[in-house]
Order: C-alpha cells, then structure tokens, then sequence
C-alpha cells in the first residue's frame, strides 16, 4: 500500500496524486501539550462499505483517532462579493478550484455511515495530554486497511506550553444550534427523550471544539383563544440550558425576541409576531411579559452568573434607535443582565455589553470600534455568508488556512470571542450538495452553513471543523506569548495573515508561523527555568 501524507492545513482531493516528487512520507508535527495536532493520509487503495482500517501509536501521553475521509462536492464556487457565482473567471483568482469538483472534507468515524467508493484517505488526530513530556519523539503509527498493513515514520515534537482547560480558556466560542432543523435532520420529535440523547452528542462535539457559549431556544408564545399572546413558555430552554450545563458550557445566551424585515429600514418587529413594531404600546407590554418570564426562569435554574440575553439577530444603523428601546426594556425586567449580540453597527453604545462584529465590518470601522474596546467594550468577530470573496472564512473552495486564520485575526484585534451562525444547516444530501440553498433560489457558499455533517445520531467534524477547534488552541498560545512580548506575537500573526482579506493562503505558511509559535514560548520557558536557577 503506498500512501501520502498531507498537513492538517491542506486540502487534499481524490485525484491528488499519491506518488510524486513532492509527497511527503512522514509526518512532522509540532503541537502544545492539552492540544491536539492531526494529519493526513492518502493511499493508493480503494474504500468501500464495510471495509475496515484501523491505527495504532504507542506514544505516551497521546491518543490517536483514526477518521475515515469522505469527499464533499462544491457544485458553485464563492461569489466575488456575495453567496456564489457560475463565473469562474471572476473568481480565479482566489478560489482552490474550478467547481463543480469534490474535496476530501467530512471525517467519519471508522464503520460508521454508507459512502461510495473511493480513495482511500484517512484524517488522523492525535491528543496530547497535559502532563505529557516535553521533546522530540520518533515511533511508527501503524495504518491497517482490510488487513494490510503500513508503517508510517512519526516525528512529534511536544511543546512545553500547554493549551488550558476550556472551563479555564482566555477565548470563547459559540456556534448556533437550530433545534427543530436538528430535529427533522434525525428524524425525532422536538425534546423527546431521543431528540435530547441526539442534542447531547451535538453539544459534546460542540465543547470538543472548544465551543464554551450556547444559545438555547427563545420562550415561546402562549396566545388565548383570539390568539393574543398571554404568557411565554420557557421549558425547553430551560431543558436544553440545563442539559448545557450538564455538559460543561460556561455561558448560556437567551435567544432573540425581534428581527428586522428590511434590514435597513428604521422598524423592527416583534420575532413571533412580526406585524407589531417595537416602538408600539403592544410590544411593550409582551417584551415587558416576555423578559419578565425569562428573570423567572433564570432564577428559578439558578444561571445568574452564567446567562446572558440576545436581542437580534445584526441590528443596523438605519435601525439602532428602534434597538435601543428593546434593550432599555430588557434591562428594566432583567437587572445586572449582560446583553449579547451580532451587531453592523457601532451606534448602539450602551444598548449591549458584548459587540459581536462581523469580520468585514470590524475592518471598515476600525477607528471607531478600537474607540469602544478602548472604553473597555467588549467585542468578538463573526463569520457568515456575507461577504463572500477573498475574505477570511469557513469556505470549502477558500484556502484551508481561510478556515483557521479568522481566531490569530481575533488575537490581533483584540476580540477574545468567535461566532458563526453554521453549525449543522444541510441541504437534503449533505456532502453531495454543500451550497445552502436559502429562501428565494439563493445559495450560500459551499460549507459555509455548517462544520459538522448530520452522522448516525451524532455529528460528523467536517476538516474545517477540526481547525477551528485547533484555532481556539492557537489564540491561547499567542496570548501566552503576547504576556511576554506583544511584539513577538504580533509577528507571529502578520507572518502569515494581516487583514481578514490580507494572508497567506499556503499551508506550509501556517505550518511554519505555527511552529515558531510553539518555539518562541520554548524559549521563555527556558529562559524562566534558567532564571530560576540562577536566583536559588
């Protein structure tokens, strides 16, 4: 079996060749303790249905899973500017490849799922204990495929720095769970017992990414006869915040309550009932209702130290002051509360505590959000569908590196949090259709909607989804670095990306900026020991 290693920071395709000058034997990796690094394997072998493989590394302190790779297809490729485009020339440029094309994207868990046949292409994890010891380590994992076997030269340096617990973590992370999509994607009813088994295997792939914030669903409207809303419901919040809880989640977000129809029209309306503008005497008195019961319910599970409440979903400028009423009466009903949102604008002082910016808004408006951060607001960076484009974000024909990038960007600016609204939003076929199509023929770029691919009752981590758990660990490591030297830091992020429109898109890039990382907090452990020395 002849076979060819890739970093965890590349795409690989099943018509990449396996030999050639450039293929790469053994695999090379450089990681943190309480981290994790990963690779890939391409082989010469065909995979069908039933077909076994297996991996073993004797490592101590290590853990190796072995993921069966599934290609995905891109049927479009990223717009230049938004959602996609069937033009090809005016994308060139910056896009992987010409679409249609499949990518080895989805990593399955070894017997689990039914697939074509294909390559045979392998994602392989390998986590390193805290308490691992520190060096440079040679073995031999050895990769079995129905019963033949090879053996793969390892060399894994482990760091001295060591990532943190997520309950100890500088950087936060959330990505959305749409509850009744999960419910009709797997074929249960909504909070059933099965439903809430299925969730519970979504919130542990969520904190395995380092996902550490979940909103949980929204209250919901009790109406009488006439269908006036009388009452709000808060149980199954109040059942998926407590599962949430169970699972270690550190913060849970309130779900929204308005929404704009035009999203740079002044008015916004009531989510649930959305003839009824904010401003108008009846919303005050169901907003005023519905926060009311929201208090009740997070005193009653005992979260007032760890909930928060969103409003909606990316208020604009058009529409601040219609925001800032909502946000004074959710304030009036929820005392202490902390207020979190995606936000388009900077003109809502006051109304929120957590800024969510998206990436591309943050950039057009430094001055005056470096002026908020100043202040001591607190802001994080979101990804989306829009903008397409060159710009940094979790896109199956961007760079790999466009998937990882977005967190070192968060160091720079200062933004200790992440957002994206896809987690597990699917077209029917999943893997073999990865353009979101959306309400009225529009499609979001492909992968853009999701990380995770719907498994056997569990999700699927998609490559990018693995990266932007690895990222999580990266903003950790430069805020090591950064306690030490800003300047080295710093270096460290614009060596490889220096707007979110503005990177490298090689993996040997990546690979290299991320091996001086671990390097460069190297030297100041020793440093500090040596100090030490000196001083007893």
């Amino acid at each position: 079996m002849n076979y060819r290693i890739f970093s965890e920071n590349e795409w690989v395709y099943p018509d990449s060749p396996v030999s050639c000058p450039e293929a790469k034997r053994t695999a090379e990796l450089h990681t943190a303790r309480g981290a994790d690094v990963s690779f890939q394997i391409l082989t010469d072998r065909m995979l069908c249905d039933g077909d076994t493989a297996d991996a073993r590394l004797s490592l101590a302190g290590c853990t190796v899973t072995l993921y069966r790779l599934v290609p995905a297809h891109v049927s479009e490729n990223s717009g230049p500017k938004t959602l996609t485009t069937q033009n090809y020339e005016e994308v060139s440029h910056f896009v992987t490849r010409k679409a249609p094309f499949d990518v080895y994207e989805m990593t399955v868990p070894i017997g689990e799922g039914s697939f074509d046949p294909c390559p045979a292409a392998f994602y392989v994890r390998i986590d390193v204990e805290r308490d691992a010891p520190v060096g440079c380590f040679t073995d031999t994992l050895t990769l079995t495929v129905n019963g033949e076997s090879v053996e793969i030269p390892i060399v894994l340096t482990i760091h001295s720095a060591v990532v943190p617990p997520l309950s100890e973590s500088k950087f936060h992370m959330i990505n959305w769970i749409y509850y009744d999509t999960l419910a009709r994607d797997h074929g249960v009813e909504p909070y059933s017992a099965r439903y809430m088994e299925i969730l519970g295997a979504y919130l542990e792939n969520q904190r395995d990414m380092r996902n550490d914030y979940l909103m949980i669903p929204s209250g919901e409207p009790v109406r009488d006869e006439n269908g006036r809303v009388i009452d709000f419901d808060f149980s199954h919040a109040k059942a998926v915040g407590a599962l949430a809880r169970e699972y270690g989640f550190r913060y849970l977000l309130g779900g929204f309550v308005i929404t704009w129809l035009k999203w740079d029209a002044p008015d916004l309306y009531l989510l649930w009932e959305q003839e009824t503008e904010v401003k108008s005497l009846e919303a005050y008195r169901q907003l005023k209702l519905y926060f009311t019961r929201a208090w009740e319910c997070v005193k009653e599970c005992s979260w007032e130290d760890c909930y928060m409440q969103c409003l909606m979903d990316e208020p604009q400028f058009a529409n601040d002051s219609s925001y800032r009423i909502v946000g004074a009466i959710c304030r009036k009903c929820m005392p202490g509360i902390t207020v979190h949102d995606p936000v388009e604008s900077y003109t809502l002082s006051g109304a929120l505590d957590v800024w969510v910016v998206k990436q591309a808004v943050y950039e057009k408006y430094p001055t005056e959000f470096r002026a908020l951060q100043d202040m001591g607001e607190e802001i994080w960076i979101y990804t989306c569908g829009f903008p397409a484009g060159h710009t940094m974000n979790r896109i199956i024909d961007l760079p790999l590196s466009a998937s990882r990038l977005p967190m070192w960007m968060c160091y720079k600016y200062g933004c200790p949090g992440f957002l994206h609204w896809g987690y597990h939003c699917h077209n029917a076929e999943g893997h073999k259709d990865t353009c979101y199509r959306a309400s009225r023929g529009r499609k979001f770029p492909a992968g853009n909607s999701f990380v995770v691919y719907n498994g056997d009752e569990r999700p699927w981590y998609s490559v990018r989804g693995h990266l932007q758990r690895a990222a999580a660990c990266d903003y950790e490591l430069l805020i090591q670095l950064d306690a030490h030297s800003r300047e080295e830091a710093l270096a460290v992020v614009e060596s490889v990306c220096r707007r979110f429109d503005e990177y490298d898109p090689s993996p040997e890039a990546l690979d290299k900026a991320h091996r001086v990382l671990l390097e460069r907090l190297d030297a100041y452990v020793e440093q500090e020991a040596a100090e030490r020395q000196e001083k007893s």
